[in-house]
């Protein structure tokens, strides 16, 4: 890995946006992430390198969110997260990580057409469902191992819920420590993780962790209609990006 200016203004600005991300604000915008890095070095060392250090980051946020998470959402969503990492191991050949990314973008831009030009009352609490739970946490498994942006099919289905903020902080974490602990095993196989990638893991690992501590200081001043507010939006640019990417 070498390092130069332009590891610097990809590589680095990438993990951070991925450290803010495990806050719960802004898990969205480390869709950018992976793009900036293959900036830098090739889309499967880019993945392989990010996995551990998803991992590490999951595990210190899972230890300051342990009492605040949906328990009976988790158990809808894990399940069918892991039937999606399984088949984006077998097909992750046969899809572009454009096309994933237009996909994911189309997802983003009519979640957020519809609540703010569709849905009239804008602070109902939906209810939990079963089908539109489990095929969103399948797609978000599926393109969670493809590039590592299972966010916006997660958001899709938990934002509507109207948790406490801390509590779908909470639920998002957990969920995406069990879905990044399934991907390793699967990611060792196809040899995208190995030796060389966790040695790289974990060298650029400080970086997320700055990442991180922006992230909670912000959760913590940031109240609670605003902060929905805010990934609606960050929803909505990302979406926005990865479409417009596709067709220039």
């Amino acid at each position: 890995m070498e390092i130069n200016l332009l590891f610097f203004f990809t590589v680095v600005p990438a993990i951070i946006l991925y450290g803010i991300s495990k806050s719960g604000l802004g898990g969205s915008i480390s869709l950018i992430s992976i793009p900036l890095m293959t900036l830098a070095m090739p889309l499967t060392n880019a993945l392989g390198i990010i996995l551990p250090i998803l991992i590490f980051s999951d595990i210190i946020a899972t230890y300051k969110f342990r009492k605040e998470y949906d328990l009976d959402t988790l158990k809808l969503i894990i399940p069918f997260a892991a039937i999606g990492i399984f088949i984006g191991s077998l097909t992750f050949s046969y899809f572009s990580e454009e096309l994933l990314k237009l996909i994911i973008g189309l997802m983003g831009f009519l979640f957020v057409a519809h609540y703010f030009f569709f849905k009239k009352n804008k602070d109902l609490k939906s209810n939990k469902n079963f089908l539109k739970g489990g095929v969103c946490s399948t797609i978000a498994g599926f393109t969670s191992f493809c590039v590592h942006a299972g966010g916006t099919p997660t958001s899709i289905y938990l934002i509507p819920l109207k948790m406490k903020k801390e509590i779908y902080v909470g639920t998002r974490i957990i969920f995406f420590t069990f879905v990044n602990l399934i991907k390793l095993p699967l990611y060792l196989s196809l040899s995208m993780t190995n030796f060389e990638t966790f040695k790289q893991s974990l060298i650029l690992f400080p970086v997320a962790l700055i990442g991180i501590l922006v992230g909670y200081q912000l959760l913590k001043i940031i109240k609670e209609k605003l902060f929905y507010n805010i990934l609606y939006l960050l929803i909505f640019m990302t979406s926005s990006k990865l479409i417009f990417d596709f067709f220039v």
